[in-house]
C-alpha cells in the first residue's frame, strides 16, 4: 500500500480525490433545475474543507471586487477591478513575510488563481454588456442577464473547475441552465475523455516515478552529457504533460456533464467565446435532439501540443481557456508590447517564482524568433506548407527542445534551481532568441505620424 501511495505526491492524491468527488457530484447536480447557487455552495464547502480558514484570502478579494463593481464609475470598473485583483493577488502571496498569516500555497493558491480569472472575467462581461446594450444588430454575443450578488459569489466558488480549471465565463454558466440540455446525453463526450486516461495516467505514474524533478536540482546533472540533459528535460516534460492531460480529462468531463460549454455544433462554438454563428444558435438553442459538441470547453488540443510546427500554435493549444482569457482581457486591450505584456500578466498570475518570469519572458522572445525565421522560410503557395526538411529540423530542435527547457523553468520555480539546470544546457534558448529579438525590434516598421 505504501508503494502505491508513494507513486504520487500528497497534492496529486488530494487533487485526484477532489476531481473524483466533483465528478460524482456533477452527476447529481445535473438533475437539478437552476443549479448555480447549489453548485456555488458546494464549491465553497469543498474549499472550506480543504483549506479551512485560509478561504478568507479569496473571500477578501471577492468582497472588494463586488464593491468596486457596485460603486465605481461604470467605464472605469474593468480597469479598477483588474488592477485591484492583481495587486491583491501579489499582496496575499507576500503577506506571510511581514504579517502573522499562513502562506498562500498549494490548494489555497490554486483557488485564488481561478477566482482571480472569474472576478476579472465577469467584470468585463458585465461592462461589455452595458456598453453595447443599445446595439441593434450586435456582431458578438454579450451577457444575456446580469447576475445577482448571490449568483456572483456562486460563480466565484462554483465547484466545477475551482481546483483545476478550465476557466469558463458566467454566460457559459447561464447557458448550461438551458432545460433542453437535460435531454442531451453527455456519455460519448465523457467516454472520449476517459479513454485518454487509459494512456495518460500510466504514462504519468511511470515517468513520475523514474524521472523525479529533483534530479535537475542535483549536481549529478553535470556528470552526464549535454545530450542526456536534454533527454532528461524531455522526460520531465512528459511527466508534466501527462499529469495535466489526466487532470483536465476529468475536469472537462465535469463541465460536460453540467452542460458548461455545450452548444449546437452548427453554431460553430469557440473556446470560452461560445457560439459564433448567432443566428443558427438562436434557432437551435431551445430545441432537443440537436447535435451538440463541447468545443467551447476543450482546454487542450493534444495533437497540436505534441506535433504543431511552432511555438505560437503549441502555446495556443495548451490551457486554451486561460489563453483565451489572456487574449480577450489583456492582449486585445493593451496598446503596446502586446505579447510581452500578456506574458508578464500570465507570469504574475501563475506566481511570484523567478522561474515563471524566466520562462514566460523567453516565450515572448521565442514568438519573435519564430516570426523572423518563418519570414525567412516562407510557405509554399501551392501546398500551404513550409519545406518538409525545414519543418522536421525546426520542430525537433528549436520548437520541441525549447518547450522542454521552458517547462523546466516553470517546474523548478526557484531562480537558483532554474539557473542550476539552465546553465548546464548553456542557456541555449535565450541566447538563441536575443539576436533575433534585437533584429526584430531594429527592423520593425516605423509608425506613420498622424497628419492633423
Amino acid at each position: 500500500m505504501e508503494k502505491i501511495i508513494g507513486l504520487m505526491s500528497r497534492d496529486d492524491w488530494v487533487y485526484t480525490g477532489l476531481l473524483l468527488f466533483s465528478f460524482a457530484a456533477s452527476c447529481y447536480v445535473r438533475k437539478l433545475g437552476n443549479n448555480i447557487l447549489a453548485s456555488g455552495a458546494l464549491g465553497f464547502a469543498m474549499a472550506l474543507f480543504i483549506i479551512g480558514p485560509r478561504i478568507a484570502y479569496s473571500l477578501g478579494i471577492c468582497a472588494i471586487a463586488v464593491g468596486i463593481q457596485e460603486f465605481a464609475p461604470k467605464k472605469k470598473v474593468p480597469l479598477y477591478v483588474f488592477l485591484t485583483t492583481f495587486t491583491y493577488l501579489m499582496f496575499v502571496r507576500f503577506a506571510h513575510y511581514f504579517l502573522p498569516v499562513v502562506e498562500v500555497a498549494s490548494h489555497t493558491n490554486v483557488i485564488q488563481l481561478i477566482i482571480t480569472l472569474r472576478i476579472i472575467g465577469i467584470t468585463f462581461e458585465e461592462n461589455d454588456a452595458w456598453l453595447h446594450k443599445n446595439d441593434e444588430n450586435p456582431t458578438k454575443r454579450y451577457l444575456t442577464r446580469m447576475p445577482t450578488l448571490l449568483e456572483k459569489f456562486a460563480y466565484f466558488y462554483h465547484f466545477c473547475g475551482l481546483f483545476t480549471g478550465p476557466y469558463y465565463t458566467y454566460q457559459m454558466l447561464l447557458d448550461s441552465q438551458n432545460p433542453a440540455l437535460l435531454s442531451w446525453d453527455p456519455t460519448p463526450e465523457v467516454t472520449s475523455r476517459f479513454v485518454r486516461l487509459l494512456w495518460s495516467v500510466p504514462a504519468f505514474v511511470i515517468t513520475n516515478h523514474y524521472f523525479p524533478l529533483d534530479s535537475l536540482r542535483s549536481d549529478a546533472i553535470w556528470e552526464v552529457s549535454f545530450f542526456t540533459r536534454l533527454v532528461y528535460a524531455a522526460l520531465i516534460f512528459v511527466v508534466f504533460k501527462t499529469r495535466v492531460y489526466s487532470a483536465w480529462a476529468i475536469a472537462e468531463s465535469i463541465c460536460v456533464i453540467l452542460g458548461i460549454g455545450i452548444y449546437p455544433a452548427a453554431s460553430n462554438p469557440k473556446i470560452i467565446v461560445g457560439p459564433t454563428d448567432l443566428k443558427v444558435f438562436e434557432g437551435l438553442r431551445d430545441k432537443e435532439n440537436v447535435e451538440m459538441n463541447s468545443d467551447a470547453i476543450v482546454n487542450l488540443d493534444i495533437p497540436k501540443v505534441e506535433f504543431s510546427d511552432g511555438f505560437r500554435d503549441g502555446m495556443k493549444a495548451w490551457n486554451r481557456s486561460v489563453q483565451t482569457w489572456l487574449a480577450l482581457y489583456v492582449h486585445s486591450r493593451v496598446k503596446f508590447m502586446r505579447v510581452e505584456t500578456t506574458m508578464l500578466v500570465s507570469a504574475i498570475w501563475h506566481g511570484t517564482y523567478a522561474g515563471y518570469f524566466m520562462s514566460f519572458g523567453v516565450v515572448a522572445m521565442c514568438a519573435i524568433l519564430e516570426d523572423v525565421i518563418f519570414k525567412l522560410v516562407p510557405v509554399n503557395p501551392e501546398t500551404g506548407l513550409r519545406p518538409q526538411w525545414f519543418r522536421i529540423l525546426y520542430t525537433h530542435t528549436i520548437r520541441c527542445r525549447g518547450f522542454e527547457m521552458l517547462a523546466t523553468g516553470f517546474l523548478l520555480k526557484n531562480a537558483s534551481d532554474v539557473h542550476h539546470f539552465w546553465s548546464s544546457i548553456y542557456y541555449w534558448l535565450p541566447l538563441l532568441c536575443v539576436p533575433f529579438y534585437i533584429y526584430s525590434v531594429k527592423t520593425a516598421a516605423p509608425k506613420l505620424k498622424r497628419v492633423v
